[in-house]
């Protein structure tokens, strides 16, 4: 794990603006999915079950959020999925929990004032579980880091949280079929982007 000096210096460098080619992320994203596509669609079912409930969602959606994160790193480093890792966000539920609930908060007002400032803060906060779950930190400083790293480039974040949202939509589409291939697919894009733009040497 990066020591916290090395997060802020690579969070410092990636403000100051990157390149991050979305054809790339993509292909890397499914590149990851595809290593273990039966155990991401597993989780995703009791996922599912999980998200499909605001509460649930609230409760329990930054847990799971990581274990998602967990698996695809997993995968990238040629590890094999097991059956524990699908609870292994649960590891850090409190530090989590505060994370959701702090971003629920700040994006539901912005929405309140206007919609615009909701989605600035919804996709400045998608890095947010990255900083918690790989690097320790806590929720306020994890949601400070994640917007300082998307300030960096925040029109190809913007994009790319667009096509996540589109793909996913096709997927609940299919009878909610397909959504079992388009969820663990965007959270393993996301995985994708964090790894190119910040790195983790775990």
């Amino acid at each position: 794990m990066p020591v916290l000096h090395d997060v802020h210096r690579q969070v410092d460098e990636a403000s100051g603006g990157y390149r991050l080619s979305l054809e790339n992320i993509l292909q890397v994203g499914f590149n990851l999915f595809r290593k273990a596509p039966a155990e991401f669609m597993v989780f995703s079912i009791l996922s599912m079950f999980v998200f499909s409930n605001p509460i649930s969602g609230l409760l329990l959606g930054g847990p799971v959020t990581a274990s998602y994160f967990h698996m695809a790193h997993q995968v990238s480093r040629g590890r094999r999925i097991e059956m524990s890792d699908f609870f292994k966000g649960f590891e850090k539920y409190t530090e989590l929990l505060k994370l959701n609930l702090l971003v629920f908060v700040v994006v539901m007002l912005g929405l309140a004032m206007l919609i615009v400032p909701g989605i600035y803060f919804a996709v400045s906060y998608v890095f947010a579980h990255f900083f918690v779950w790989f690097f320790d930190l806590e929720p306020a400083e994890a949601i400070r880091l994640s917007r300082k790293t998307v300030s960096g480039n925040f029109g190809q974040i913007f994009l790319l949280y667009l096509a996540m949202a589109g793909i996913n939509l096709l997927g609940v589409l299919t009878f909610g079929v397909g959504i079992l291939v388009t969820m663990p697919f965007s959270f393993c894009v996301a995985y994708a982007a964090f790894e190119d733009i910040i790195g983790i040497s775990k």
